[in-house]
C-alpha cells in the first residue's frame, strides 16, 4: 500500500514528459532547441521542394522527348544563334 501511496506521489509531484504531438507545443523548450527544431524543418522543406521540382522536370522532358519537341526547338536555336554571331563577326568572304 506504501509503493502505491509513494507512485502517487511521484506522479503528482513530476510532470510527465511530453510525448507525441505534444511535444512541439511544450512552452518550455530552449532557445536552441527552438531554433534547431526550425533548422531541421526548413531543411526537409527545402529537400521536397527539391525533390519535387526533379521529379517534375524529369517527367516534363520525358514528355517533351516523346512528342518530337526537340528538333524544332534545336533548328530554332541554331537560327538565333547563327545570327547572334553573323552580327559579331562578319562572314569571311569566299575568293
Amino acid at each position: 500500500m506504501d509503493q502505491i501511496k509513494q507512485a502517487d506521489q511521484q506522479i503528482y509531484q513530476q510532470p510527465a514528459k511530453a510525448t507525441g504531438a505534444n511535444q512541439y507545443l511544450q512552452p518550455y523548450k530552449s532557445k536552441k532547441a527552438i531554433i534547431f527544431d526550425n533548422f531541421l524543418g526548413g531543411l526537409s522543406w527545402s529537400f521536397g521542394s527539391f525533390l519535387g521540382l526533379a521529379i517534375i522536370t524529369v517527367i516534363a522532358g520525358y514528355v517533351i522527348s516523346q512528342i518530337d519537341l526537340i528538333p524544332l526547338i534545336g533548328s530554332w536555336i541554331t537560327a538565333i544563334l547563327e545570327d547572334a554571331t553573323s552580327r559579331i563577326q562578319p562572314p569571311i568572304p569566299q575568293p
